[in-house]
């Protein structure tokens, strides 16, 4: 990753992006990945820039040209700040693992959302049946009621 100077315009920074990659490619670098971050504001200024212009680059090189990639870098006038970190080489045993871990965790999710699917729509409940009475019939077990009980 680098970072280039806010003094840039926009339509220079494609120039200075396409310097710093011939460097590169000159000091024995194969580019696999390159992505433009844009313009952000710096965690603190870099002289006197509150701004700058953001470059993540993927690369492959030897181990013995790293050195010499870094110094390329650091002598570059287009680069406020610079920073080269090695990634581990995955043998094909973790990389097989890996995808084995993703499948299963993959199968999980699915599992866990079909069974949380059913507890979402439960069923509504149905109403109760009141059975309905004639005024005849109301009126009769109200006596009824009277009856059995002379305190009401």
């Amino acid at each position: 990753m680098y970072i280039l100077p806010p003094t840039l315009t926009e339509d220079e920074v494609p120039g200075a992006t396409e310097k710093i990659t011939n460097l590169l490619k000159d000091n024995g670098a194969e580019i696999t990945k390159e992505v433009d971050l844009g313009k952000k504001r710096l965690a603190y200024p870099i002289e006197h820039h509150q701004y700058g212009y953001y470059r993540l680059l993927e690369l492959s090189a030897e181990p013995s040209r790293l050195a010499k990639i870094n110094s390329v870098l650091r002598l570059a006038t287009n680069v406020m700040r610079h920073q080269i970190i090695v990634k581990p080489i995955k043998s094909q045993v973790t990389v097989e693992r890996e995808q084995a871990l993703r499948a299963r965790l993959a199968v999980k999710r699915q599992q866990r959302a079909a069974a949380e699917a059913p507890s979402v729509s439960a069923p509504e409940p149905s109403p109760v049946s009141t059975p309905s009475l004639t005024p005849e019939e109301l009126e009769k077990k109200i006596e009824k009621i009277l009856e059995e009980n002379p305190n009401v």
